[in-house]
């Protein structure tokens, strides 16, 4: 009776961890899911000049709204290369603007997606790297289909409308 007793639980138990790693398996890409595309390579660093451009194009955006923002250019590092400032823009958009430009410009991707991981249940995205700014308003730069920096901007009433003076900056480059 107990070795019965434990062939059956022995059964059992291969049964329960194999389904389980079954279960843990990634999906196959289909029609509904496409393959994820791979992220453009690094390219050299975006000049300041060029930094300036993005801004320029980025400050004008900015001025359709009442608010005021700071707006960040990084290298393809994550480095600060270009750094404006609105006049009165609340000083605590500083350091968010080019959180948002280093998290693009290191991650590959713009910063609202990590937005979209936590807000969709997936948290774990904000332990990545501790300066990871999880909000819309970094996109990065892109020359010749290469990565050569990110603007960050911030100070909008949210960052969606962070992104859209941001995009304006990368539609300069364009």
């Amino acid at each position: 009776m107990r070795r019965s007793s434990m062939i059956i639980a022995a059964a059992f138990a291969t049964l329960m961890l194999g389904s389980a790693v079954h279960a843990q398996q990634p999906a196959l890409p289909t029609a509904a899911m496409p393959a994820p595309v791979a992220p453009p390579p690094y390219g050299p660093p975006i000049t300041i000049a060029q930094a300036k451009m993005v801004v320029a194009a980025a400050v004008a955006e900015a001025k359709k709204t009442p608010f005021l923002y700071t707006f960040s250019v990084v290298d393809p590092s994550g480095d600060l290369v270009y750094f404006e400032k609105m006049d009165s823009a609340p000083t605590s958009s500083n350091e968010i603007g080019i959180g948002k430009a280093r998290t693009a410009a290191t991650f590959k991707r713009p910063s609202k997606a990590f937005f979209d991981q936590m807000e969709s249940g997936h948290p774990y995205v904000g332990q990545l790297d501790p300066r990871i700014v999880a909000s819309a308003g970094g996109i990065p730069l892109i020359i010749d289909g290469k990565i050569v920096g990110a603007i960050g901007v911030s100070g909008g009433a949210n960052g969606l409308m962070d992104a859209v003076a941001a995009q304006a900056g990368v539609d300069a480059l364009k």
